[in-house]
């Protein structure tokens, strides 16, 4: 191994190490202080050598992944996501009472199936990935063990997810079948000499299990449940690095194997599409308790997603499309993140419950500014609002689509955005009126979850304000 291909393997090199020196730290002597220190260690270099390996080429590591520009994009996504995750769980795991080495060893683990995931170009690590990825959320979602919401909520994504795996399996065993092989390159050639009603029988299967994995409707059913039970910052974890993971997991599936060529294929996900951005949106307005409503909201946010993948194949270029998805997926995960780091911290202070209903945040202006302002710009960025990431995220969708004809799914997109800009707007409108009831607050140290707070605000306005050298990464890598 040569010292340039060193380099680019060096963020799975150091995650994978990492990962063992934590496990040895936490066997040999128990210290939370160094275990978060130590993880935050390792997610921080992580993301450096992903940033410096995004420009030192492509290498493959076996025939089963690929470490080029792309996977390096989305290891510095998934890790400065996890990095805010373990910082803003730092406090609530003290003001609970709970064990961080376990909790710590669970998130790096999450991290690097989902490193494994952006990285795969075979469905051996893909399947790899996603298990790794899967197990540790599991645990991470029933994680306190103290209450009955965060088991039931861990229990059913358990059953139900496994129960999608198994059904993602069938569909590899029948790609495998139609085609002879499960390496992404060069697969649509071989199908599309392979008997149809296989190749009809594995992409049903496999986008059955994946839609289950991506919340889209109608395979969405589990989402707010497991949102609402699970720990706040393990909520804003599974919404932004499982989902990112596995979305550009099945990007990378979709464009190497020329998917967007088979007709059928991109009718059922323009189906899947439209009916995630209505239905997600519609059953948030109904919603009262705020963690809920963010799942619905994730549910609209993945079919937004799916329009790139849609057109892809078609009169667009390949790589406009996926500039689209991927700038997005960035939007989405900074506008999230803030989100629910404002949630957690509210949780810990004592401001709100960790079941976070709306009423938990009347007059929070009055109370938290800060916290209050970070979650007002998150929301109006998810919501779309110019000056924000989201916008930006929205443009280049609706610039994707206007460019693919795909008028029926951009009017989808007009209208769920119209509908989810009055649930965002009713929780800002809620954080201004009233005076409210507030729970308990719980004096603490509230510098790192302000810094926090700073830091994602500051990210999603820098996106929707000046998104040029963001938007430059993103075409060197495709």
């Amino acid at each position: 191994m040569n010292i340039s291909t060193a380099q680019v393997l060096l963020p799975l090199l150091i995650m994978g190490l990492g990962i063992i020196v934590l496990m040895l730290q936490i066997a040999i002597k128990r210290n939370a202080s160094i275990t978060v220190a130590l993880s935050a260690l390792v997610l921080g270099c992580t993301a450096w050598a992903a940033v410096k390996g995004i420009t030192a080429g492509s290498v493959e590591a076996t025939a089963l992944l690929i470490v080029d520009g792309y996977g390096q994009l989305m290891t510095v996504v998934i890790t400065l996501a996890a990095l805010v995750t373990l910082l803003v769980s730092h406090r609530w795991l003290a003001v609970e009472q709970l064990e961080r080495g376990e909790y710590a060893m669970l998130l790096l683990l999450a991290s690097f199936g989902a490193v494994v995931l952006v990285h795969a170009q075979h469905f051996a690590a893909f399947l790899l990935g996603l298990e790794i990825l899967g197990v540790s959320v599991y645990s991470l979602v029933a994680y306190p063990g103290k209450s009955p919401a965060p088991i039931e909520a861990g229990l059913k994504y358990l059953v139900l997810s496994s129960a999608s795996t198994a059904i993602l399996l069938f569909g590899f065993a029948l790609l495998y079948a139609a085609s002879g092989s499960l390496a992404f390159e060069g697969m649509a050639g071989r199908l599309a000499a392979s008997s149809g009603v296989l190749v009809a029988g594995a992409s049903l299967m496999i986008f059955t299990g994946l839609g289950f994995k991506l919340s889209l409707v109608p395979f969405h059913m589990w989402t707010p449940d497991v949102y609402e039970g699970a720990p706040t910052p393990v909520t804003g974890f599974l919404a932004t690095v499982s989902k990112v993971a596995i979305f550009a997991a099945l990007l990378r599936w979709y464009e190497s194997a020329n998917l967007g060529a088979i007709a059928p294929l991109t009718q059922v996900l323009g189906c899947l599409a439209i009916a995630s951005m209505l239905v997600g949106n519609l059953l948030a307005l109904k919603q009262n308790n705020v963690k809920r409503l963010l799942g619905y909201s994730s549910i609209a946010h993945m079919g937004y997603l799916l329009i790139a993948l849609v057109v892809l194949g078609g009169v667009v270029p390949t790589g406009m499309a996926s500039e689209a998805a991927l700038w997005y997926l960035i939007a989405y995960t900074a506008s999230t993140l803030a989100a629910f780091t404002a949630l957690s911290a509210l949780a810990s202070r004592g401001w709100a419950a960790e079941a976070c209903n709306l009423d938990d945040l009347r007059g929070l202006f009055w109370r938290e500014p800060l916290l209050a302002l970070g979650l007002s710009v998150s929301l109006l960025s998810l919501a779309g609002v110019p000056l924000t990431a989201g916008f930006m995220g929205k443009f280049y969708l609706v610039a994707t689509g206007v460019e693919a004809g795909a008028w029926t799914l951009l009017m989808a997109l007009v209208v769920g955005s119209a509908i989810s800009t009055f649930y965002y707007l009713r929780i800002i409108y809620t954080l201004s009126s009233g005076a409210g009831e507030a729970l308990a607050c719980v004096n603490g140290d509230r510098s790192l979850s302000d810094a926090l707070m700073i830091a994602l605000l500051a990210a999603v306005l820098l996106l929707g304000i000046y998104p040029e050298p963001i938007m430059g990464v993103l075409a060197s890598v495709l």
